[in-house]
């Protein structure tokens, strides 16, 4: 199943979006944005997330030593 999404973004980043195309890194935009968006959801998995943030606390509580 596929579903359609509409946004707006950056003139730049669709510059870049292009050029990345037009150079033959990806086969066309939808693939471009298929392929980063599901990059970008693996390296934002919760648990990934939250072992991020418990670092962050423990260096927010005990400072850097």
């Amino acid at each position: 199943m596929k579903s359609t999404i509409q946004t707006h973004l950056p003139d730049q980043l669709m510059k870049q979006m292009e050029k990345l195309v037009k150079e033959g890194w990806f086969a066309d935009l939808d693939t471009l944005i298929s392929d980063a968006l599901r990059r970008f959801l693996d390296s934002h998995r919760p648990e990934l997330m939250e072992h991020f943030i418990q670092e962050n606390v423990e260096w927010g509580l005990h400072g850097e030593e």
